[in-house]
């Protein structure tokens, strides 16, 4: 048992600081929150003096698997170099607060399990698989040449997976619950990255993403959606996605829809801040930087048509490579739109409905999951105290066990 001792509490949920708290931990869950102190004997207790205790953070769009290493593209590095450095991100991540992580494509079983057995020292990974496209969709890392109907002989067939029609969906979507996704993304629209793919193109028929819809449910997951457009936002809100990733042109009156369906917006707004400025490292060429500085300009926009919609908002940041370091930049960035208490609750509770609809992920209460992290100071005071190194991060728990100390 670990009992910490006069905390400042957030919970995840409440805009208010409860201070002077103490709480025990016992297992992998929280078993007590009280204003006096806690009498368990045998307990390793901690002091938390000056200190706010708080949900780990969670990040709903994060890529462990696109690394980028220098000398290599993503077509071309070895997976014997691949999990190395996507587990380096993932210790980075973990060090930062964040201990839990959606992957929005790329990671697999094995590396969610070298993380549930220690191999590796990071979040918890709610894998999605391979991400589902079409052909000339998103995602596609074929060059024009390439004319194979599968990506079967590239070097890297698990970052996605080409499927047209509604049996080839299907079986897409059931083949990535086969190995054990948590949830399923679907390429939507087109994206800044790939080139064979303009922004605006609007992918899959109603009758493809129907079918991904309900192979998730029967699975009892979700589906969430890679959309910029805000004509693909309501089709695919109509047709039953569950989170909106991006959403960069989303209009007020679809924000209504997405509020009355209960769907969630996941921005992602540092990613683009860190293309414009370190892009070219990344092989961008002028096409996509015309394509960023579209979704850029809107990115903010979209936010503010969420919070008067009063769409549930997560957290995300979708970075690549050397450009998670960015990662807490994403905080900075919505200050424009959302209070630091409006940012928290994105990147704890909100995110913990997102991963676990039935479950207390997020959250600081009795029963809720021991993932907690001791910071320096009043986060919603000052966000400033989220940084790449994660200086002002005193401990981190995931599951009940203390994993970072400083």
């Amino acid at each position: 048992m670990i009992i910490f001792e006069n905390v400042n509490i957030f919970d995840g949920i409440s805009p208010e600081i409860k201070e002077n708290h103490h709480v025990a931990i016992e297992g992998d869950r929280i078993k007590e929150i009280s204003h006096r102190r806690i009498s368990f004997s045998g307990g390793q207790r901690i002091s938390g003096q000056g200190k706010t205790l708080m949900p780990g953070l969670i990040d709903a769009h994060f890529h462990a698997c696109l690394v980028k290493v220098d000398g290599y593209d993503s077509s071309t590095i070895p997976p014997s170099l691949l999990y190395p450095a996507a587990s380096r991100l993932l210790e980075d991540a973990l060090r930062r607060g964040f201990t839990s992580v959606r992957d929005a494509g790329g990671a697999d079983f094995g590396l969610a399990e070298a993380v549930k057995q220690g191999l590796v020292n990071g979040p918890e990974i709610f894998f999605s698989g391979r991400p589902i496209t079409q052909t000339g969709g998103h995602g596609e890392i074929r060059p024009k040449i390439y004319e194979e109907p599968c990506l079967c002989s590239a070097h890297q067939p698990h970052m996605v997976i080409v499927a047209d029609g509604v049996d080839q969906v299907r079986k897409a979507v059931r083949e990535e619950f086969r190995k054990g996704a948590h949830q399923i993304k679907l390429m939507l629209n087109g994206g800044v990255s790939s080139e064979a793919d303009p922004v605006w193109l609007c992918q899959f028929t109603d009758d493809e993403i129907k079918a991904a819809v309900e192979e998730a449910d029967r699975r009892r997951s979700y589906i969430m959606a890679h959309i910029y457009q805000d004509k693909q936002i309501r089709k695919a809100v109509e047709l039953g996605i569950r989170t909106v990733e991006h959403g960069n042109f989303l209009q007020l009156e679809t924000a209504h829809l997405m509020a009355k369906q209960d769907v969630f917006l996941v921005p992602t707004l540092i990613t683009y801040q860190a293309l414009k400025n370190h892009g070219k490292s990344y092989g961008f060429r002028n096409e996509n930087f015309q394509k960023l500085s579209e979704v850029m300009a809107a990115g903010l926009q979209s936010l503010e048509n969420a919070m008067k919609a009063g769409v549930n908002i997560g957290f995300g940041t979708d970075l690549l490579g050397a450009m998670h370091e960015f990662q807490c930049e994403e905080f900075q960035i919505r200050r424009e739109i959302q209070s630091p208490y409006e940012i928290l609750r994105s990147a704890t509770a909100i995110n913990g409905k997102i991963l676990d609809s039935k479950g207390m992920l997020g959250m600081v209460a009795p029963d809720a999951p021991a993932d907690l992290i001791i910071i320096d100071g009043n986060p919603l005071h000052d966000l400033s105290l989220f940084n790449s190194r994660g200086d002002h991060i005193a401990i981190v728990v995931k599951k009940g066990n203390i994993v970072i100390r400083n």
